[in-house]
């Protein structure tokens, strides 16, 4: 009986600690025309720790700028205001959509087109780096 309890308690304790703390879900990226020199990247970022996280910075090589940003509306107009950090709150998740929270890619390298593929790296305050591929897409 022992050694069965020892063995849950020890698989239970692999389970947990084998989970990814940060996952990224449904990572795309906007496609503009190819004047354009700018587009926004989205995401679900869900945190399955105990501890809140923050999203403290972004890297792409399809641009020579990314940053985190915020649509708010200001006296009937939509501005977009830089985030030094996005907190992800201890076991919640954080969407990053149209006309909210949103990545902010500036001076693009390239033409971006629909069904293209991008990595994208996360970088987070705890978690350290996550690399993901988001997938170019036309307006939802």
């Amino acid at each position: 009986m022992a050694r069965t309890v020892v063995f849950f308690i020890l698989t239970l304790f692999i389970y947990v600690y084998a989970q990814p703390v940060l996952t990224i879900e449904n990572p795309w990226v906007r496609a503009v025309p190819p004047n354009m020199s700018m587009t926004a990247g989205y995401m679900v970022i869900h945190n399955n720790s105990n501890e809140d996280d923050y999203l403290i910075g972004v890297k792409s090589d399809i641009s020579k700028m990314a940053e985190i940003h915020l649509s708010v509306e200001e006296n009937n107009v939509v501005k977009m205001k830089h985030v030094k950090e996005l907190k992800i709150p201890a076991r919640s998740k954080v969407e990053l959509k149209p006309g909210g929270y949103h990545i902010m890619f500036m001076k693009l390298n390239k033409k971006l087109s629909p069904g293209e593929k991008v990595t994208i790296k996360l970088i987070f305050k705890k978690a350290g780096e996550k690399t993901v591929e988001a997938e170019v897409k036309m307006s939802n």
